[in-house]
């Protein structure tokens, strides 16, 4: 209960659609039960009607008042002089009462459906959005693939539920009051026999088909594009962070968002028409039998009486609802374990939380150190980092070189504040990084990786990622980076749509695009994690190029795969086994004869000292 009571809160957002939409429901229930009762002046005029002298005093309010008024009041406030114009007004009152069914009935089910699709556009939002605070720890225990499943299938069950377990219970709830009154008041089951006349109503379920179906391809197209921003942005969570791109991302699926909201409205608002339109047609058709029928009773007598029965029973329309009443938990509760699975992720906190009120920075100005830092990714693992500690001065290119798996990524990956240390502490001109603005912070920081995430967008967006395009940035950016080129020789220039995560781009070519994107944002520190190390010779001089032109002027932290950095870096950090074991310039590390040296001397040997 307390599951299914949280899942019913996201309809409250929308109290006052939702109060409509009950009010409808219960227009549409007497309007329902009152289709029944209207068949009772039919009748009286068939077989005669109570006169004025057999007409008893109205008794009061009770169940025998409502039986009065089903009795005398309604047939004498129809009656007409002839028998033939009071027939002519119950056929017309009874043809207004089925319109009125038709049009009521089909808003009671169609705002219930927009108030679902609010309340489920306003969840995935709000998944969506948690999303972006979870830690990258979240996000090496969980498949990304899993967090697609909970937000399209999961949703869709919670959908189910609310619609199954409040909506259709409340239509169904007071179908069976308005029934059981009209029993009550009547004293028998009235048993109708209907006609259906199929052809028109199977033309009309063709017609709304073919509609339904264009709409559900739109709708599907929109819900793939739903699963692929959710999937882009799982894949490139690192990119997203870096860049400070919480809130663009958040924009750009609140639109995809928004457009399958619309075209979910439209599927529902065409497949929910042919049931009204069907009925509406079955009650003309009805009431036409009725009259001439009636017709044929008073001015031909060629029917008998007998063999005209009424086709509306109140006690038939107990069936349907106390039969789905009582299968209402089986259906609900596969919906609540997808419930459970939604909740269990809005309800994971991530690891790295901001400051209540934290420090704004506006600028690198002094050092970043790094002071006895220490780091594992889980609590029953071995630490990755031991008792880290160097600074890094303002406009300083810093090289972080070491065997794989010493942890060179992970300590870099602490300064963007992706993790938080396990102990020890990092500072940002003399701020500890856990008491800045992490907004701030990663604004000031550009993240090169070998690992190049684009997102299927144009060049110019992939480029001024999470910014607004501007021409001549692009056009310098792309320059600078060596790839204004290639750029150029696409089909729409930087307008070319590039391809989910680049694939029609080389290595080379998404890496220098990447390198335009940091350009672009213009910080004051770079972090190059391995960026040339995937590369062949062409494109890493290319790459290179670019590379040593954006660290012109900023504060650069290389982690290095090959030397050519290293060699004029002012300072080379070399880490082994999470422990820093050596600190110095290129010079001054192969003096030593140490573990740099070594590594210099197996890797490359070939580049002069």
């Amino acid at each position: 209960m307390k599951t299914y009571l949280r899942m019913i809160g996201y309809l409250r957002p929308h109290m006052a659609l939702l109060g409509l939409s009950f009010l409808l429901m219960v227009l549409f229930a007497l309007v329902d039960g009152f289709s029944i009762v209207v068949l009772i002046p039919f009748l009286q005029v068939l077989f005669g009607g109570p006169s004025a002298t057999t007409v008893p005093v109205a008794p009061e309010f009770s169940m025998g008042r409502i039986e009065h008024f089903f009795k005398y009041e309604l047939f004498t406030f129809l009656e007409e002089p002839t028998a033939l114009g009071t027939l002519t007004n119950v056929c017309l009152v009874i043809l207004a009462v089925y319109f009125a069914k038709a049009v009521l009935g089909y808003f009671q089910h169609f705002l219930p459906q927009v108030v679902l699709e609010r309340a489920l556009r306003d969840l995935r939002n709000q998944f969506f959005a948690h999303i972006q605070r979870l830690s990258f720890r979240y996000f090496q225990r969980t498949r990304s693939g899993q967090l697609m499943s909970i937000l399209t299938h999961d949703v869709q069950l919670l959908k189910d539920a609310i619609s199954t377990g409040v909506f259709r219970v409340v239509q169904h709830t007071l179908e069976v009051v308005v029934s059981l009154v009209i029993l009550l008041a009547i004293s028998r089951r009235l048993t109708i026999l209907a006609v259906l006349i199929l052809p028109p109503i199977a033309w009309i379920a063709v017609l709304i088909a073919r509609k339904l179906r264009r709409v559900n391809r739109q709708l599907l197209r929109k819900l793939g594009d739903i699963t692929s921003a959710l999937q882009e942005n799982v894949a490139g969570i690192r990119i997203v962070r870096a860049f400070g791109a919480e809130q663009f991302e958040r924009q750009r699926f609140s639109r995809d968002n928004e457009a399958y909201q619309r075209n979910m409205v439209r599927s529902k608002k065409y497949g929910l028409l042919g049931s009204p339109v069907s009925e509406f047609l079955l009650a003309s058709a009805v009431v036409l039998i009725l009259y001439i029928g009636g017709r044929m009773i008073l001015l031909d007598g060629t029917l008998a009486p007998a063999t005209f029965f009424v086709f509306l029973v109140a006690s038939l329309k107990l069936s349907s609802p106390l039969k789905y009443l009582s299968k209402l938990n089986e259906d609900v509760q596969p919906a609540l374990a997808g419930c459970e699975r939604i909740f269990a992720v809005l309800d994971t906190e991530p690891d790295v939380v901001e400051a209540e009120h934290p420090t704004p920075i506006s600028g690198f100005e002094q050092q970043i150190r790094y002071d006895n830092v220490c780091f594992s990714y889980e609590e029953d693992d071995g630490p990755v980092l031991h008792d880290v500690s160097f600074t890094i001065r303002r406009g300083e290119v810093v090289a972080l070189v070491g065997p794989s798996g010493s942890g060179k990524s992970t300590l870099v990956d602490l300064l963007p504040r992706f993790y938080d240390p396990t102990s020890g502490r990092i500072e940002f001109d003399g701020h500890n990084l856990r008491e800045v603005s992490l907004r701030d912070l990663r604004g000031q920081m550009g993240i090169v990786t070998q690992e190049v995430i684009l997102f299927h967008d144009t060049v110019a967006n992939n480029i001024a990622y999470g910014e607004k395009p501007d021409q001549e940035r692009l056009e310098q950016a792309a320059r600078a980076a060596n790839a204004i080129d290639f750029i150029e020789e696409l089909p729409q220039g930087l307008d070319t749509v590039i391809g989910e995560r680049g694939i029609r781009f080389s290595g080379g070519q998404r890496q220098r695009i990447a390198i335009a994107r940091a350009i672009y944002k213009n910080p004051p520190i770079l972090i190059f994690d391995e960026a040339t190390s995937a590369l062949d010779s062409e494109s890493e001089m290319l790459v290179q190029q670019a590379v040593t032109r954006l660290m012109k002027n900023r504060t650069a932290i290389v982690i290095a795969h090959r030397l050519s950095t290293v060699l004029h870096a002012d300072q080379i950090v070399v880490i082994e086994g999470g422990r820093v074991v050596e600190i110095g310039s290129h010079a001054d590390l192969l003096s030593r004869a140490g573990r740099y040296s070594q590594l210099y001397e197996l890797q490359f040997a070939e580049l002069p000292a």
